[in-house]
């Protein structure tokens, strides 16, 4: 980095150590609650959770490390190993319930520590690694490693002998009525609740008198038997919501909350269904059984393997929530909720795409979060935790626009209106992975190699230093009326009636002085659209609808930005549309305007109403708005707080990479200047009646000079 740069406070690396910080609490906490019971082997549970750690972070840390000096794309992700051990730690099932007749999984030391090894060691290398060498992790990694390790015990554990009604234990079904302490209609032999506090209680004293009170305190405070994470339901919402709170930002949290209340709602339902004694036994054992409750705060949660979109999110929790308590209610499989989790994590790149913003004009700026200078960043792989869609002012997708920007998707591109970013910068600034997620947006500006390609590719002439490459400079008029000799509109009308395009993409103003992109099929449609608007518009998606539909011969009027937006997606299509004919008409920009601001400062520095405006325009450093036939202006300069932040960090006032350029500047009053710069150009011009004159060349060079300058000054400011 040249100059140190404003960045939120959270990191991929701090994001981590909360985790990790979060998990080492609750890992304490159950292994001091621990440590009072001995386990049939004669091992300390507590010690037996502490061994366990050690060897899961211990394996995973350590593999990380050795793939990051042995394989070359194998970045160092230390404290996320770190993690990802824990969270193997505490969903690996200990502790032996006193009601028992068989042990299918080792539940005690020292049995326990090679599968909590073999489990660290295939979910580092195979779920972490090799998955995320696609790009991406698809399933929960902890999960996932727990499911391909119990694979061979797959036949007794999802059919647990002594969680069924039939084994000697004559466990009551859930797929029946239950109770706390009586069995119901000969569901089982005893009350559920008996089971529950048998079987989470401490094996090494007296099973407390099964109460309401004591069903109470073992599902939320002490449980003996299940993943150690959730032994303790009280310090996991505790721990888990103070997690919540301190990255609020960037864990996505409705999952857990979407998860509990339906959890909440199906246990009543089945409750009242099956005519249980009371909803409270069922209630509390699929809320707070340790698998569930830790699963919904810190497995659950995971950002790379669930949804960006708060629906998404939404459907997730609750689709999470429907598969655990069905697996538990009609297989017996109780702790099932790690397999439900691997099940909805593949259908996270549907979910995606529900819900995503509508993309929208900001009124203002979103509040930032607290930030400070950087002078050195590291960029690692996205977490997917969703910060930069919800502090785009324009609602954009900014991480989903750059997938498909790595991928040339121009398609998916154009359907997530990537041309419309403000320049803002606050994607960049929240991402804690510190990707550049501005600069794969289609109207940022071009590395000078890929504009070098553009230049090769579609323009010819002399390339000049201020305004690019062009073969002819003159100044022209039309015989119809518009802004500045109404030349723009002439080219339109001239290309449409001599078939060089058979529609044209064109900026109209909408309601009041709204502006959109239009797509204009005939001469009519063209003179509706006449006269400039200073708004910025989205004109991908547009395009889009009319690749679709079939038409090839397209022309587009936009300013700097837009050109290169429609560059960057004609070079993407080239190879699947080569008969695709597109004429680039630039037109010149110093910058563009936030409507909501440009019409608050004209109501407040002119008097007048923007939306009455019947012609604006910017002349000689002047912003002039006519209504009611009475012109109003004031130095374009007192209108600086309604500029769009990307116009900041723009160096292109001519639109050097279009087929021809119109503006005012270096041209007398009633003409505008021309620049021609491509045969798509030329093919234009041949057939137009204009009066031609000379441009003042040097007015146009001054500034295309201070655009470029003001670029260098301001894009060493955006984050990066």
């Amino acid at each position: 980095m040249s100059k140190p740069k404003e960045y939120s406070l959270m990191t991929k690396e701090k994001l981590m150590t909360y985790t990790f910080v979060s998990l080492v609490i609750l890992t304490f906490i159950t292994a001091s609650l621990w440590s009072t019971e001995k386990t049939p082997s004669g091992w300390n549970l507590g010690l037996t959770l502490g061994i366990n750690a050690i060897i899961a972070v211990g394996i995973a840390v350590g593999l990380d490390a050795l793939l990051y000096k042995v394989a070359a794309d194998s970045p160092l992700n230390l404290m996320s190993a770190a993690v990802f051990g824990l969270i193997v730690t505490d969903s690996y099932t200990l502790g032996v319930p006193v009601m028992r007749t068989v042990e299918l999984f080792p539940l005690e030391a020292p049995q326990c520590f090679a599968f909590v090894a073999l489990m660290s060691a295939i979910g580092l290398v195979i779920f972490k690694k090799i998955a995320g060498l696609s790009g991406r992790k698809y399933v929960n990694p902890a999960a996932a490693a727990k499911l391909v390790v119990m694979i061979p015990f797959i036949g007794t554990l999802l059919i647990a002998i002594d969680h069924l009604k039939s084994s000697a234990l004559g466990v009551p079904s859930l797929s029946g009525p239950i109770g706390l302490t009586s069995h119901i209609n000969g569901n089982g032999l005893s009350g559920f609740g008996t089971y529950v506090i048998g079987c989470f209680s401490n094996s090494n004293l007296a099973t407390p008198a099964v109460t309401t009170n004591s069903l109470l305190q073992t599902m939320f405070l002490d449980k003996f038997h299940g993943w150690p994470g959730g032994a303790s339901t009280v310090a996991v919402i505790v721990v888990g919501i103070g997690f919540f709170i301190v990255a609020r930002r960037y864990v996505k949290w409705r999952i857990t909350v979407s998860y509990l209340v339906t959890v909440a709602i199906m246990s009543l339902l089945l409750s009242f269904a099956y005519g249980d004694a009371g909803p409270t036994v069922r209630l509390l054992f699929e809320l707070f059984i340790g698998s569930s409750i830790f699963l919904a705060f810190f497995m659950a949660t995971d950002p790379a393997t669930t949804p960006l979109t708060y629906a998404g999110q939404a459907i997730f929790g609750v689709g999470l929530a429907i598969l655990t308590v069905l697996m538990q209610t009609y297989m017996q499989f109780f702790g099932a909720s790690f397999v439900a989790l691997v099940i909805m994590n593949l259908t996270t790149p549907l979910l995606d795409k529900v819900g995503v913003l509508k993309p929208m004009a900001a009124e203002e700026e979103p509040k930032r979060p607290k930030g400070k200078l950087f002078t050195k960043v590291k960029t690692t792989a996205c977490i997917r935790c969703g910060a930069c869609m919800r502090i785009c002012c324009n609602k954009l997708s900014p991480i989903l626009i750059k997938q498909a920007f790595d991928k040339q998707d121009a398609a998916e591109l154009m359907k997530l209106d990537a041309d419309y970013c403000a320049g803002c910068g606050s994607c960049n600034f929240v991402c804690p992975a510190r990707i550049n997620l501005r600069g794969t947006m289609l109207t940022y500006p071009m590395a000078e190699e890929d504009g070098s390609v553009i230049e090769q590719n579609y323009l010819k002439g002399t390339k000049d230093e201020n305004l690019g490459v062009y073969s002819d400079l003159f100044s022209a008029k039309s015989s119809i009326e518009g802004q500045d000799g109404g030349v723009v509109t002439a080219l339109l009308v001239s290309g449409m009636q001599n078939g060089l395009f058979d529609t044209a993409l064109v900026c109209k103003r909408i309601e009041g002085y709204w502006s959109e992109a239009v797509i204009a099929e005939n001469v009519d449609e063209i003179m509706a659209a006449k006269g400039t608007k200073y708004m910025r518009v989205h004109m991908m998606s547009k395009f889009a609808e009319l690749m679709k539909k079939g038409k090839r011969k397209i022309a587009i009027v936009g300013t700097a930005c837009q050109v290169r937006a429609a560059r960057r997606i004609q070079q993407s299509i080239l190879s699947e549309y080569p008969d695709l004919e597109l004429t680039l008409i630039g037109l010149f920009c110093f910058e563009e305007f936030n409507y909501y601001k440009l019409k608050e400062e004209t109501k407040k520095l002119m008097s007048v109403d923007l939306d009455r405006a019947e012609k604006t325009q910017i002349k000689k450093g002047k912003f002039i708005v006519t209504v009611d036939g009475k012109e109003s202006s004031v130095s374009v300069r007192d209108f600086s707080e309604a500029v769009e932040n990307g116009c900041l960090c723009c160096p292109d006032f001519t639109a050097i990479y279009s087929d021809i350029s119109v503006g005012s500047v270096g041209s007398a009053d009633g003409y505008s200047t021309v620049i021609v710069r491509s045969d798509v150009g030329e093919k234009l011009l041949e057939k137009l009646d204009v009066t031609k004159a000379e441009v003042e060349k040097d007015e146009v060079d001054k500034l295309s000079v201070l655009k470029k300058k003001r670029a260098n000054q301001n894009i060493e400011e955006c984050p990066t």
